[in-house]
């Protein structure tokens, strides 16, 4: 397996043909995931060069970094659409780009923005749902948790009253035993002794 080439900023910014502190910039700016060695310095792969350039060619075509921050997705830029568009800079050189291309390119954009907002609505959604699920359920366990406590205590009593009635009712018994005996042992005793 080939190990993956990578680059500090100093030799990514030069095949991307920008300076060093346009990359930390188009980094902070469009939130990307900066990756960093043991040493704490940026590096770069590939991969990250070839988004730089497309990010370089999307400022060259009249993109500002909002816009590109829109059509980045988890910090990966998903390409536009082949929409040709003309640069920002000179405009007064260069002809303006066709109504329907500015069209083609805000709509594309808009359709990214509301689906991403949706997106993050129906996640938001989720979250507060499953929220008050998990707190309905925490609360009907504990209301059925008491319930089935009070059942038990309830049980409790009832099994305490009874074995209280059955300890009355033998000591009772036992009590008209001994009176019983008593008795017995008196007319035995005068049957003895006349």
């Amino acid at each position: 397996m080939e190990k993956e080439k990578i680059y500090l900023i100093s030799d990514a910014s030069k095949k991307v043909e920008v300076e060093s502190h346009v990359l930390r910039y188009w980094e902070d700016e469009l939130k990307l995931p900066v990756k960093r060695n043991e040493l704490g310095h940026r590096y770069y792969t590939e991969e990250d060069i070839m988004e730089f350039r497309e990010i370089k060619r999307l400022k060259e075509q009249g993109l500002q970094l909002k816009a590109i921050r829109m059509i980045l997705k988890d910090g990966k830029l998903t390409r536009l659409p082949d929409v040709k568009m003309m640069p920002a800079a000179r405009t007064d050189t260069l002809p303006e780009p066709a109504a329907d291309e500015k069209m083609e390119r805000l709509e594309y954009l808009m359709k990214r923005l509301i689906a991403e907002a949706v997106q993050e609505s129906n996640e938001k959604f989720y979250e507060e749902l499953s929220e008050t699920l998990t707190k309905e359920l925490d609360y009907q366990f504990r209301m059925q948790e008491e319930r089935d406590e009070q059942r038990e205590n309830r049980q409790l009593l009832l099994e305490e009253e009874h074995y209280k009635q059955l300890d009355a009712l033998l000591r009772g018994r036992s009590s008209r035993k001994k009176k019983e005996e008593k008795q017995h042992r008196k007319l035995f005793a005068r049957r003895k002794n006349p």
